[in-house]
């Protein structure tokens, strides 16, 4: 018997050893970790970023249209059949001689030859090979202005991209605060429902040895057990959160969605610099930094180049050209340098929009109204703002007071229940009084844990909406 009670022993020792192995193998994350991993492997900041790597290059592209350009050639040109052209001849022309001027029997001789020659020859222009190879320069010299309208235009798209970067990265660091803040909640939350499951159990116990001793009734204990059962759902509830909490964040930090992990941290009250600022103080911070007003004063910049650039579309343009080559003709392919002759030549050609079948009109009619649109979209950003910084601000005071109230609470109803427990064994109270205090005991802890949670995301939230949100609190 000894020995069956010393096996048992050691598999109890095993079995609670493989369980503390298993929890040491979890990947424990931190806050910062979390967020050091979502920015590293979030999909929406890495294609966020990567728009703004491509205005950048749009800058440089804008700027190839002021720019000179500088193309070389070559070509080789093979003749199967080389055309004929057929002229007047000019020689029959040139050989008669004007009546007078030579001697008569000299002009008898030219006289005959001329007019034994045909009226019309044929003749072929060129050689079976032609090679040309040069290089040809082309400078705008005055697009309308479109070419300053669209190196501005590429300046503000890239102003957005960085703005909508900088402002899916708050997003981010918000998401995974909300989501990590959420598990300690989640944990916290079990931990509650333990202990009250724990409160329980003693009361059923303590209970039970009254109803022993005859000091308790049936309906006490009845009572009590029934309290023990509808704890049990809640205990398993409240796990499954922690769980789902858990695969939350995995999902949300690109994790494998098996890998076991477990967030460390703690929620503590810390006293914020916010609570001080006032509320006009706070709406003007964000005036100043949310990068959706950058993003807004960009895409006003950017409709007025629109309209720039629709207007240049009525203005002249002239451009400059040269060319510098090389050609060579030649009935075989045996080319030389003695074959080549150069030619270099230079242009200015100027072009003058007269009728595109009014689409300049309406190009430059649906500019001005997006110019006009995107100042009428202002007011309405700015009051949006105003009242999301109101009601963070409002949301901020009200954490704050909430975790005041909760944390006092928590105080009375632990001495609260220490003496219901006391009259409890004293037969002063009844069994009802107990319950209830185990109750107020329990929603008081989540009530705490839950207001420390909701102070910290205000925190967050406030900062969010001010456009200070740069990294973990």
């Amino acid at each position: 018997m000894k020995h069956k009670k010393k096996r048992l022993l050691l598999l109890a020792i095993l079995f609670i050893s493989s369980l503390y192995a298993a929890s040491d193998s979890d990947r424990i994350l931190t806050l910062e970790q979390c967020v050091d991993i979502a920015l590293k492997n979030n999909p929406d900041l890495n294609i966020a970023e990567k728009e703004w790597e491509k205005t950048k290059a749009g800058i440089w592209e804008a700027y190839s249209t002021v720019l000179p350009s500088l193309d070389a050639h070559a070509s080789l040109q093979k003749s199967w059949d080389i055309q004929t052209n057929t002229i007047p001849n000019f020689l029959k022309v040139m050989l008669k001689p004007e009546p007078g001027i030579l001697p008569p029997d000299i002009e008898e001789i030219f006289t005959s030859y001329s007019e034994a020659m045909p009226e019309f020859v044929s003749l072929s222009f060129g050689l079976e090979n032609t090679l040309m190879y040069g290089a040809t320069l082309n400078q705008p010299l005055f697009l309308g202005g479109a070419g300053i309208a669209g190196i501005k235009m590429a300046y503000s798209t890239e102003q957005v991209a960085r703005k909508n970067y900088e402002s899916a990265k708050q997003n981010l660091i918000y998401r995974v605060s909300d989501a990590f803040y959420q598990t300690l909640l989640a944990k916290e939350v079990v931990q509650v429902q333990e202990e009250a499951m724990k409160q329980a159990m003693t009361n059923l116990d303590m209970v039970k040895k009254r109803y022993d001793v005859g000091s308790a009734s049936g309906f006490d204990k009845m009572r009590a057990e029934v309290e023990v059962a509808n704890l049990k759902p809640e205990l398993i509830t409240a796990k499954n959160n922690c769980q789902a909490s858990l695969t939350n964040i995995r999902m949300l930090l690109g994790i494998e969605k098996n890998a076991p992990i477990r967030t460390e941290g703690s929620m503590q009250f810390v006293y914020d610099d916010c609570g001080t600022l006032e509320l006009s103080e706070l709406q003007n911070q964000a005036i100043q930094n949310r990068p959706e007003v950058s993003v807004l004063f960009s895409q006003k910049k950017i409709a007025a180049s629109g309209v720039t650039l629709a207007r240049s579309q009525f203005m002249p343009k002239l451009y400059f050209s040269t060319d510098y080559s090389f050609l060579a003709m030649r009935n075989d392919f045996d080319f030389v340098q003695d074959d080549f002759s150069k030619g270099f030549t230079s242009a200015l050609s100027l072009q003058i929009p007269l009728f595109q079948g009014f689409r300049n009109c309406k190009q430059y009619q649906k500019a001005r109204l997006d110019y006009k649109i995107s100042n009428d979209l202002e007011k309405q950003l700015m009051d949006g703002i105003k009242a999301e910084v109101e009601i963070a601000y409002n949301k901020f005071q009200e954490a704050k007071e909430k975790y005041q109230a909760a944390s006092e609470s928590i105080d009375l109803a632990e001495e609260a229940m220490r003496l219901a427990n006391l009259t409890y064994e004293e037969g002063a109270s009844t069994q009802l009084d107990v319950l209830n205090s185990q109750l107020a005991l329990t929603r008081a802890r989540l009530n705490h844990a839950s207001a420390l949670y909701e102070y910290q995301m205000a925190r967050y939230q406030i900062r969010k909406v001010t456009g200070l949100l740069s990294d973990i609190l």
